[in-house]
């Protein structure tokens, strides 16, 4: 099969968050399956810094926006040997930085430009996918479009995080599109007020993909059976729910193997998990923490916003330092989620601290140096770092919803005669209520079993032998293309 990914962003060549993983990983273990899978992108400034080798120029098209011809140049280069389109435009895309501020129609029209001019490549190159498969609203448009052009692909939409859906002014979207709301159902529905009053990307995609999926089993039954993780689209999920499937998403094992990792301390298995403790003491004095390996330290690596509980957490900061533990924080987003943090490790400056900053090499070490990793989400469509610390034996303690339901098993203690303890099984800790004294009775569940450092080495074992690798997920969208392949 012919298979075409557009996204926003693709890692390692540009990154800002999971998406990034998700798209490279998987193209890479597709394409391991003997497709002919490539990728389309963005041609932002920050990627023609990088001087990228082979690059060269495929096309020359014309997007007419909002009665106006806007000249685009198509360049070709490859990613772990998958080919790779990039768009380039100077009014749109090339310049400023990936995601634009929302409340801008800026953010909007750059993403909807870019889908265009994905969908007219198609019409200029000698090759033509059997499947797009497009991710989050970023372009979530494509399925519109190739409905308006009448191309025979099919297409299959992604939602990585229903949270931003891409909403702006009918009108004014529609007219930079150069549509009149007439050219399929879904726009003249949405234009009689059936589906609201404001354009929304990711409505249109749901209207129009031939398939959509999730990135978790748990996060598809969710946002069918809960309105407040349908977030506004109960209608379009009701109407679509039998074409909806939940996948969950993987990491690339590769780059997360505490065995081979050159940006950690001291590297380490399940045979050699000793070793994890110099990272744990490296980490400390990094950071500036007291050096000391009975010391719990915890960490925390994330985008920070809404979904991540960064206001539950701050707001248990002071128990846990009464609990005798450090913590270390790596992540940017959100201005107030930032100063939270900031706050927590100005008043706690030597049991907490923050980097507020997006660092892939500490990042790693905090995976390799913690004992404990948090992720207390409000909600969470799959959730990558949980996978990453478990794969380095750093055990979480997570909110119980969508991707972490699916992939953290709860901690069991196998009782013996007499109360002895007979074994231990899970992978880590996990709470269901969002409320403080609930993440605070988990955690402190999961600090007594860390003082049992027999019981503490299983769980780390248990961890460390989880298959999160793509081949398994890759095999259930392989799966799925080929079903909407036949159709």
């Amino acid at each position: 099969m012919k298979i075409l990914f557009a996204a926003s962003e693709c890692s390692p060549l540009i990154k800002v968050g999971g998406l990034a993983d998700v798209v490279g990983s998987l193209a890479k273990e597709i394409k391991q399956f003997g497709h002919d899978i490539r990728i389309i992108l963005p041609f932002y400034q920050s990627l023609k810094e990088k001087n990228l080798d082979p690059l060269k120029k495929i096309a020359d098209i014309n997007i007419k926006i909002e009665g106006s011809d806007e000249p685009v140049l198509v360049y070709q280069t490859t990613l772990d040997h998958i080919p790779l389109y990039l768009i380039k435009n100077d009014s749109y895309i090339t310049n400023g930085d990936i995601y634009l501020e929302v409340s801008e129609f800026s953010s909007i029209a750059r993403f909807l430009f870019f889908s265009q001019a994905a969908v007219e490549l198609l019409e200029k190159i000698d090759w033509q996918p059997d499947i797009i498969h497009v991710h989050d609203w970023q372009t979530g448009i494509i399925p519109l479009l190739i409905k308006i052009k009448k191309f025979s692909i099919k297409t299959v939409f992604t939602i990585h995080n229903l949270l931003i859906q891409g909403q702006w002014n009918y009108k004014q979207s529609l007219d930079f599109l150069g549509l009149t709301g007439d050219e399929i159902p879904s726009l003249q529905q949405t234009k009689q007020g059936l589906y609201g009053k404001d354009f929304n990307i990711v409505q249109q995609a749901m209207l129009n993909a031939d398939t959509i999926t999730t990135v978790s089993s748990q996060y598809a039954t969710e946002i069918k059976t809960q309105n407040s993780f349908a977030r506004g689209l109960e209608q379009e999920i009701l109407k679509r729910t039998d074409d909806i499937y939940g996948i969950l998403n993987g990491i690339d094992t590769h780059i997360f193997n505490p065995g081979t990792d050159l940006y950690i301390h001291k590297q380490y298995s399940i045979k050699t998990l000793n070793n994890k403790v110099e990272n744990k003491l490296y980490l400390q004095k990094k950071v500036g923490f007291k050096q000391d390996k009975n010391i719990p330290l915890l960490g925390m690596v994330t985008r920070l916003d809404i979904q991540k509980g960064i206001d539950l957490l701050a707001s248990a900061v002071d128990g846990i330092v009464d609990l005798g533990c450090q913590i270390v924080f790596l992540g940017t987003g959100q201005k107030k989620y930032e100063n939270m943090l900031r706050r927590c490790a100005q008043k706690y400056s030597d049991h907490v601290a923050a980097y507020i900053r997006f660092d892939t090499r500490l990042a790693q070490q905090i995976y390799a140096g913690a004992d404990i990793f948090l992720m207390p989400s409000r909600f969470e469509p799959c959730g990558l770092s949980q996978l990453i610390a478990m794969r380095y034996g750093t055990i979480p303690v997570v909110r119980a919803t969508g991707g972490l339901i699916d992939t953290v098993e709860n901690v069991k203690i196998k009782q013996g005669l007499i109360g002895r303890i007979k074994g231990i099984t899970g992978t880590g800790f996990s709470f269901d209520i969002f409320r403080k004294d609930k993440f605070a009775a988990t955690l402190k569940g999961a600090l007594d079993i860390y003082a049992q450092k027999k019981l503490w080495r299983q769980i780390q074992i248990n961890a460390m032998k989880q298959d999160f690798s793509w081949k398994k997920s890759a095999q259930k969208y392989i799966k799925l293309y080929k079903k909407l392949f036949q159709i």
